[in-house]
């Protein structure tokens, strides 16, 4: 028992601390949160880490490089894994979420903008007679090849790979796969056409 009640309070005492990391201003919450946070994650490359940024199981991520989170970012790999490759950066707002189960492998060289969403898991929805809450979820991966640009308010589901130097549109929703190179926008994401062709008119 009083194990236990150790435990309640060392987990107390850590969700206070990282409350305070998380939001004390300038440059010393600064050097604090990557300093706090390197400790934590599994892979610790050099992360510049904004004002208000949650890290859910931080020793399940994985950030192999240089990486820059905006203000007030969201991490989650409570039930599965996140790995960001080198020179990635996340705008303001974003919400990573591997949890429930499945992977978000990010690359080298990507630029994430404000409020973009990606989920790995969905919410399984087959028995109408049961409420979907009490359903359950399906975990799917999400893969993000190198060089990629996913603009402001985009959301990326489960199951999806977009491929190395790809550009997402703001405000698309991407159900599928986004091959290499391919301009998708919309909702759901279309490609509309592929960079090298821009290139190849110039």
């Amino acid at each position: 028992m009083k194990v236990s009640m150790l435990n309640v309070l060392c987990s107390e005492v850590i969700v206070w601390l990282e409350a305070l990391v998380r939001y004390m201003p300038g440059k010393i919450g600064n050097v604090t949160r990557q300093k706090w946070f390197g400790r934590r994650f599994h892979n610790n490359g050099v992360v510049y880490i904004e004002f208000g940024c949650e890290f859910v199981t931080p020793q399940k991520m994985n950030f192999t490089g240089h990486v820059s989170i905006g203000k007030n970012a969201f991490f989650a790999a409570d039930g599965g894994n996140v790995v960001v490759g080198n020179d990635t950066a996340f705008n303001m707002n974003v919400h990573i979420n591997a949890s429930v189960g499945g992977m978000i492998n990010i690359g080298n060289g990507c630029l994430i903008g404000p409020n973009v969403v990606m989920r790995t898991a969905g919410h399984r929805y087959d028995i109408p007679n049961v409420q979907i809450r009490q359903q359950g979820h399906v975990p799917l991966d999400i893969q993000i090849e190198d060089d990629i640009w996913i603009g402001a308010n985009a959301v990326v589901l489960g199951g999806v790979h977009i491929g190395r130097g790809a550009i997402i549109g703001a405000g698309a929703v991407v159900t599928k796969d986004v091959p290499s190179m391919a301009i998708a926008v919309g909702v759901p994401a279309k490609v509309i056409k592929f960079r090298n062709q821009e290139i190849s008119k110039k």
